[in-house]
């Protein structure tokens, strides 16, 4: 199996163990960070990346992944919010998917505590000086106040913010609190979301109607401010009343004072008495009305999917991606052809199996159970049990074999044709050997404008069948193709596994292959190749690779490189 550690520090392979855990697909390759609902799309990263790209990434993954686990995207699609409405919805369902995620799976809660703290901790959430629009900080205390739900250190920014939200608008946050104390214990649903955001958006409009003008901007600043203060029947929390500066029993304020104003404030210097109420619905309605919001507070999935977005991969030898699943048309194999397929299979099979079948024999040894030996009952005498006779236990045939077939326009013709050919014969031979899993894909698998694909031919675990007679055309991503293959086999139960690459020319990226070679050798894969009229596999494979100059060299070669991975694990055979 592959040391966990090893998988952690590997994006692909990390994406690849995630997206089986959670039941979602995961891309690596283009360039923003973003989901669709089904699948999530990471985008090309640097190869040499560092620990905390690699944490962000995680996040994203994990981020993503609840919402398309726990998220009712049909009501979201029968609802027609409001960006205010969205935006506050967003904030209670990141706190709702995030909490179930953590539930089924606990390694993710320490994950989004880090990523809350790394984010909203900071000063980058606090409260600004000369922000355009008090009303912003409505949005920062609620998005604040639920994440202080998992993480205290975010406990400071939200009472700044909320701070700043009593100063601005007396008698609301209290309001929104009560709701959002709703959210803390009722909220186990996107309608339940839905609902308690839609709830806070009518208290926000409801404070901006009573800001209304009805008489004249001025006038009217007099009136609400006497409003605000002629209201005995609506009792206010002893928390908005501090905010306000009053303490129980104190002398209700002029009319001409604007009320929740200290004497050092800004606001409360204001020059036209009735400014304040007018300011604040104007805020308020900047708020409500907002079309297309621009600078409004990010939640966690736009902070990490803009993060990500900043480490830039000048070319492509420098970036990290993984071949996306594509199709490749697929003839069955002419009789003929299958005929020396089978005969090549019969010959490498009965090599292999000799080979392997001696690797498993055991001597007898003794033992406290098993057939009793006569030989041995004289250790009775001496206190020694081990009279019986027991054979040997070795593991059994534990591999995984995936050929990698290169299919790009230069193997065109007879090339092609006979690689093929000796991909059947190989696969065949080593279904039959028990023990060993066998899969064969090849690349790419669609024109240019699909991207970097592959195609699975014979998938592990499926029977191998003579449809394997491809075309060839386009490319060769080796790189992405051979990331996508190790996160085919890093979930394979198999002890072993072993991955044949069968190319014949120039990669499209060098150093992006070799990356990856590192990264399977670091994880236990054994990486063959056999080059086609070609020697550049050597400077991949220097140890571990064959170059054939004729076609009917081609089996021959195949068959020997599989012979000697299966039948030891080479020293140093690994590039």
């Amino acid at each position: 199996m592959v040391p966990i550690r090893h998988v952690m520090r590997s994006l692909p392979l990390l994406a690849a163990v995630l997206g089986d855990a959670y039941g979602v697909e995961v891309v690596i390759g283009g360039d923003s960070a973003h989901t669709d609902g089904k699948t999530i799309h990471l985008p090309s990263l640097p190869l040499e990346g560092d620990a905390t790209a690699l944490a962000l990434a995680r996040g994203l993954l994990d981020h993503e992944a609840a919402h398309i686990r726990e998220t009712d995207f049909a009501a979201l699609r029968h609802w027609s919010p409001t960006p205010l409405a969205h935006h506050i919805w967003n904030s209670l369902e990141d706190w709702r998917v995030e909490k179930r995620l953590a539930e089924l799976f606990p390694g993710c809660r320490q994950n989004f505590q880090w990523l809350i703290e790394h984010y909203f901790a900071g000063t980058e959430t606090a409260v600004r000086a000369g922000d355009t629009n008090p009303a912003l900080s409505i949005l920062n205390a609620i998005l604040l106040t639920v994440r202080a739900w998992d993480v205290p250190g975010v406990q400071a920014n939200r009472d700044a913010h909320i701070k700043e939200v009593n100063r601005s608008f007396p008698g609301l946050w209290p309001r929104i609190q009560a709701v959002l104390d709703k959210a803390g214990a009722q909220c186990r649903s996107t309608q339940d979301a839905i609902r308690l955001a839609e709830a806070i958006v009518a208290l926000i409009e409801e404070e901006k109607s009573r800001g209304q003008p009805q008489d004249g901007g001025q006038e009217h600043g007099k009136a609400a401010a006497g409003e605000l203060q002629s209201e005995p029947q609506e009792e206010e929390p002893a928390a908005a009343q501090e905010d306000r500066g009053q303490t129980a029993g104190a002398v209700q304020p002029k009319p001409d004072a604007v009320s929740g104003a200290a004497a050092s404030d800004p606001i409360s210097d204001l020059p036209e008495k009735g400014c304040f109420p007018t300011m604040a619905n104007d805020w308020l309605g900047e708020l409500v009305e907002a079309a297309a919001p621009t600078d409004w507070p990010q939640h966690l999935g736009e902070r990490l999917a803009q993060a990500l977005g900043e480490h830039p991969v000048e070319s492509a030898d420098q970036g990290l991606a993984v071949a996306r699943l594509g199709s490749k048309p697929s003839k069955t194999l002419e009789a003929a052809a299958r005929e020396a397929c089978l005969q090549a299979s019969v010959a490498l099979r009965a090599r292999l199996y000799r080979l392997l079948q001696a690797s498993r024999l055991v001597r007898s040894q003794p033992g406290r159970h098993g057939k009793l030996d006569p030989k041995r009952l004289y250790g009775l005498a001496v206190g020694d049990a081990r009279v019986f006779r027991t054979l040997g236990q070795k593991p059994a045939m534990s591999t995984a074999v995936h050929i990698l077939v290169d299919s790009s326009g230069s193997m065109s013709g007879a090339p092609i044709k006979l690689a093929s050919q000796a991909c059947y014969a190989v696969a065949t031979a080593l279904e039959r050997i028990k023990g060993v899993n066998v899969a064969v894909s090849v690349f790419p698998a669609g024109s240019a404008h699909d991207g970097v694909t592959v195609a699975p031919l014979i998938e592990h675990g499926a029977k191998v069948h003579a449809e394997l007679d491809i075309p060839a055309e386009g490319y060769t991503p080796l790189a992405q193709a051979l990331w996508w293959v190790l996160q085919r086999m890093v979930l394979l139960k198999e002890d072993r596994k072993l991955v044949l690459i069968v190319t014949d020319g120039e990669l499209d990226s060098a150093p992006a292959a070799r990356k990856v070679l590192r990264t399977a050798e670091t994880l236990g894969f054994e990486v063959y190749g056999i080059g086609i009229q070609s020697e550049s596999v050597r400077s991949l494979l220097p140890r571990s690779s064959v170059s054939v100059k004729s076609m009917s060299e081609l089996p021959e070669a195949l068959f020997s490189v599989l012979q000697q991975a299966l039948a030891q694990r080479p020293a140093g055979g690994r590039p």
